[in-house]
């Protein structure tokens, strides 16, 4: 899943590398109101919260999934409907090969990074990619 990187590097802490504008949907939304939004914002997995606590996540793939459904009418689906339980994550201070190995292991190419148990902000295996090319 991913190439081989400095050592330096892989001892960062996730919270060096995290975005803190994390990917939110509330969980109550229509699937059919959010499909343009996630195509223009969004390019990984998106974290759905309920009263602001995340619940799951989904992707843009699952989305289309679930409006091509035969059996389900689009506009009855909610975003609550769609998602991965439970949101994977790792914690603020776990390093990045930490987070690699957690996204290598679940196969997946993001992850919430939390502190005490809330959501602090998100790595994803491209924005790490992105840093790699710019560390020294």
């Amino acid at each position: 899943m991913y190439s081989p990187i400095d050592p330096e590097f892989c001892d960062l802490p996730c919270r060096v590398l995290m975005d803190r504008r994390v990917p939110t949907v509330e969980a109550s939304e229509r699937l059919t109101g959010i499909v343009r939004r996630l195509m223009e914002n969004y390019h990984g997995d998106v974290i759905a919260v309920d009263q602001g606590e995340p619940i799951g996540c989904f992707n843009l793939f699952d989305a289309v999934r679930w409006l091509t459904e035969p059996e389900v009418h689009p506009s009855d689906i909610c975003v609550r409907d769609v998602v991965c339980i439970p949101v994977i994550s790792v914690d603020i201070e776990n390093t990045v090969e930490e987070a690699l190995g957690v996204m290598q292991k679940y196969g997946i190419t993001s992850l919430a990074v939390t502190e005490a148990g809330r959501m602090k902000g998100y790595i994803t295996e491209n924005g790490i990619k992105e840093w790699m090319s710019m560390y020294p």
